[in-house]
């Protein structure tokens, strides 16, 4: 009896190191991303297809595209706060999965049916994606690390950067699936694909965020004469005490306080208005530029590939990302990132299209696709803490994801109207210069200033 005991308290002791496990948990959020964004950044290359076997316009492949987009942006914080507060983030990444295959099925089930289409795609994955993307999973990781260490910023970048991965692994394959079983197949083996990673899950379950490192030597130095000290010194010396505290308390009490905070702070939302700029870029290129090259002249094949160069270049691009964060500014970073969007599509849209120029593009815009998610989830981290990151998270991804469906949507508008892609590249240069305004704007307001006003709040009311 006593055998089988000491065997279940060994076997719930390796499980919850398992739970507790950093490597174990950054291994199943980078799958999970790798699966849950390759699959989706795959649609571009249906557009095509589709639209020639259904008799569709772009308009119709885009307004299921563009509502995926935005269902994926305003269910994710409501799928965050359950996540959070009520079911776990283990549980949620797990359904959200389940539901993403049914999606992919839906679209198999819609053959000619664009209502169905566009309810399976833009409904019904879009929701799903709320559940198993960045925030959820992200947040997840993050608290089996030390709160606000280097650590910890790096496991963004890594984690985040699968999504890249996953991008271009996924594109060749949905390449291969199209030419061989037809795009209702394709997503049949898709879903598939979904379902049977799901269990990776169980790795992410909810557990207490790991507190921060603190230098006890430092505190330990501090001590306090029998002189009086004034008001400012007293002030001083407890900022500078909360500064280094876990940045678990300096998160706010409760969700209520952690929104009205975020959503009244100008930083938050500068923040917010900033990724929308990726987002619109994303959505736009994802959906529209393998169809732009081929109307351009260039080979589908070649056009399918130019997805997958962005996606592996993004893993690098987004680990040097969450790295470059851990030293320096993520405003900086990130105004760094637009500038070099804008930049690399002036040079799209003016320099004729080649086989050479694609691939350079593709390259060199592939290391900025995603390193916006580290950048930003650093940005919100440094400010508002770790306890409510994945709430807070979500909701400037619902500003990407708006951003995502004007991108999407927008484009197939415009090439309706105008037969041609021109109109839109203006306008994407145009917004990567807002990104680099807006992240500009958000560092306008010190980075501590949130941590200064709770810290004399707090004096004045212990008086």
């Amino acid at each position: 009896m006593n055998s089988q005991n000491i065997d279940r308290s060994k076997k719930i002791s390796f499980n919850q190191r398992l739970l507790n496990s950093p490597v174990m948990a950054c291994i199943a959020g980078s799958v999970i991303l790798w699966v849950s964004l390759g699959i989706r950044q795959t649609f571009g290359v249906f557009l095509i297809p589709i639209t020639e076997d259904t008799s569709w316009d772009r308009s119709t492949f885009s307004i299921a595209a563009a509502l995926l987009q935005l269902s994926w942006g305003f269910s994710q914080p409501f799928l965050v706060y359950m996540a959070e507060r009520k079911v776990g983030f283990g549980k949620t990444i797990f359904i959200a999965c389940i539901v993403y295959a049914t999606g992919c099925f839906i679209l198999y089930a819609s053959n000619h049916s664009s209502g169905l289409f566009i309810f399976g795609m833009g409904i019904v994955v879009g929701i799903s994606a709320g559940g198993n993307s960045f925030p959820n999973v992200l947040a997840s990781v993050g608290r089996r690390f030390p709160q606000n260490s280097k650590y910890q910023t790096i496991s963004f970048g890594i984690v985040s950067s699968f999504g890249g991965f996953g991008q271009c692994c996924f594109l060749p394959i949905a390449r291969a699936l199209l030419t061989s079983i037809g795009w209702r197949m394709s997503f049949v083996v898709m879903g598939v694909i979904m379902v049977a990673f799901s269990p990776l899950a169980y790795f992410l379950q909810t557990i207490p965020p790991k507190p921060a490192e603190i230098e006890t030597a430092k505190k330990e130095s501090t001590v306090f004469g029998d002189e009086e000290m004034n008001t400012s010194e007293v002030i001083q010396h407890d900022v500078e005490e909360e500064r280094d505290r876990p940045m678990e308390d300096i998160s706010a009490p409760d969700i209520k306080t952690a929104l009205v905070e975020a959503l009244t702070n100008p930083t938050f939302i500068f923040i917010t208005l900033g990724f929308s700029v990726c987002g619109f870029h994303i959505a736009f290129l994802s959906t529209h530029f393998p169809a732009y090259l081929e109307d351009n002249g260039i080979n589908p094949s070649l056009a399918a590939w130019t997805i997958s160069i962005l996606g592996l270049c993004s893993t690098a691009g987004t680990i040097l990302s969450g790295y470059l964060s851990s030293l320096i500014s993520p405003r900086f970073v990130l105004m760094g990132i637009y500038g070099l969007r804008a930049v690399l599509m002036i040079i799209v849209v003016f320099i004729p299209i080649s086989v050479t120029t694609v691939l350079v593009f593709s390259v060199f815009f592939g290391f900025l696709w995603l390193s916006t998610v580290p950048a930003t989830t650093k940005f919100v981290n440094e400010i508002f803490g770790q306890k409510y990151l994945g709430t807070l998270t979500s909701i400037t991804f619902v500003g990407h994801q708006i951003g995502s469906f004007l991108g999407a949507y927008i484009a197939g508008v415009v090439y309706d109207t105008y037969n041609r892609y021109e109109r839109m590249w203006y306008g994407s240069i145009a917004i990567a210069v807002f990104g680099v305004v807006a992240n500009f704007l958000a560092g306008v307001e010190p980075m501590n200033e949130r941590r200064i006003r709770k810290s004399n709040a707090a004096i004045l009311n212990n008086k």
